[in-house]
């Protein structure tokens, strides 16, 4: 799992849970990676991506979003929605969107509509960061958002399917080996399941704080170890093997 020994500098990146009430109660919306994906192949994540320049260009967003704050996490709340729009078509603005646009660049679109993205209603939700021996890093925001009523749909690259679940029926399927997961994507599953509804995970997400989670990679008899602090606020501290290997670099 480790990489090499220089330290590489983590790129800004961003992931949004999107909760919506379903008929069994909670669910959030993930993706279906690729099994031919070189990284965490098959694996179920959120929606998200890596920020761009222009999503670091606050500037150039100002009549776009709406908020007239000056949030510090904006280019991190810009790219999570980018990111969401690219991946999985869903348009988080404060106007109903016109399905005619559906499939315009996100800027174009949004301009299109005379919308303004949704920032404020994104709660941040966790912070982590890729172990420091690792060859590619990120350093992840994550924010919870409430589901608008739009219809969802995968971008055919990265993604082969997109599936609202239940956080706690998706992790029986981790335990039970039908899934794979990666160490974060499965603790802010967990952390998630604490709430009974989307109303009640974001007003949890709004009363917790956000610790910046930074993995550490060490060895002892049974081989690699992945840990976290406890002050970290989940349930677990420690990466199961299993997570270990899917997210080995292939």
């Amino acid at each position: 799992m480790p990489g090499g020994t220089d330290i590489v500098e983590p790129l800004p990146a961003s992931s949004v849970l999107v909760v919506r009430d379903g008929t069994a109660g909670l669910e959030v919306l993930m993706m279906e990676r690729a099994k031919t994906m070189k990284f965490a192949p098959g694996a179920f994540v959120f929606p998200g991506g890596k920020v761009d320049a222009r999503d670091q260009d606050t500037d150039f967003w100002t009549d776009l979003v709406d908020s007239s704050d000056k949030l510090p996490d904006l280019p991190y709340r810009l790219a999570g929605l980018r990111e969401l729009y690219e991946e999985a078509a869903l348009f988080i603005a404060g106007t109903v969107p016109a399905e005619a646009n559906a499939g315009m660049e996100f800027v174009t679109r949004l301009r299109a509509e005379k919308a303004q993205l949704h920032v404020t209603g994104m709660v941040p939700f966790a912070h982590w960061v890729t172990p420091e021996p690792m060859p590619r890093r990120f350093d992840t925001h994550f924010y919870i958002v409430a589901h608008n009523g739009q219809d969802a749909c995968h971008d055919g690259n990265e993604a082969v399917s997109l599936r609202w679940v239940c956080p706690k029926a998706l992790l029986a399927e981790w335990d039970s080996d039908r899934v794979p997961l990666m160490f974060p994507t499965r603790l802010n599953l967990m952390k998630l399941a604490r709430a009974s509804s989307a109303k009640e995970a974001l007003q949890q997400a709004r009363e917790a704080d956000v610790v910046r989670t930074l993995p550490v990679i060490g060895q002892d008899a049974d081989g690699i170890k992945l840990t976290i602090e406890s002050r970290s606020g989940y349930d677990v501290t420690r990466a199961s093997a299993k997570e270990i290997r899917v997210e080995s670099p292939k």
